[in-house]
């Protein structure tokens, strides 16, 4: 790797850009108007502005990080967390642009992506997983599981990453 883009924000992107320093590899931070002075941005070697504040039209507008590496020379993108990181589709993106992706592969992703297909494969490969179930219908059917797991129980979105499907 000759340089590598950060395609997040925020104290991740700050530790993976200090890191790549250690390493003697040049740096590319992302931002959007929003975090434009943010300390990320200022510890890099180069920064690209990649769109307005929303995230989905900066930091997990996929085109938009692949022009940022193209245009600054990065051989490499390290998605950080949340964001791009979990997304199939974007490492694959990154692999067909000619853009190393600093994560799992595509497949892998695809493979554990689903929370459900995670602890399949989890259990097919003997590995010890906390008590569950497999994907649950409805809110009867839930119930009836958290009786027989005991309770405090914690429902999860499949697919959900990062907090997402999480509610108090």
């Amino acid at each position: 790797m000759n340089k590598v883009l950060v395609a997040n924000r925020g104290e991740i992107a700050l530790r993976i850009v200090r890191a790549l320093r250690e390493r003697n590899i040049p740096s590319v931070a992302v931002y959007s108007d929003v975090d434009r002075n943010a300390l990320h941005v200022q510890a890099a070697n180069e920064a690209v502005r990649i769109g307005p504040a929303p995230s989905s039209q900066s930091y997990l507008n996929a085109e938009r990080i692949i022009d940022a590496a193209r245009a600054t020379g990065a051989d490499a993108i390290h998605p950080g967390y949340g964001f791009l990181s979990e997304n199939a589709d974007f490492a694959r993106l990154c692999q067909t642009s000619g853009v190393t992706f600093i994560g799992p592969s595509a497949d892998s992703i695809e493979k554990v992506g689903s929370k459900t297909a995670a602890r399949t494969l989890a259990l097919e490969a003997g590995a010890p997983v906390v008590p569950g179930t497999a994907a649950l219908e409805n809110v009867a059917d839930a119930a009836q599981a958290a009786a027989k797991i005991g309770y405090p129980v914690l429902l999860k979105a499949a697919a959900g990453g990062g907090g997402k499907g999480m509610r108090a």
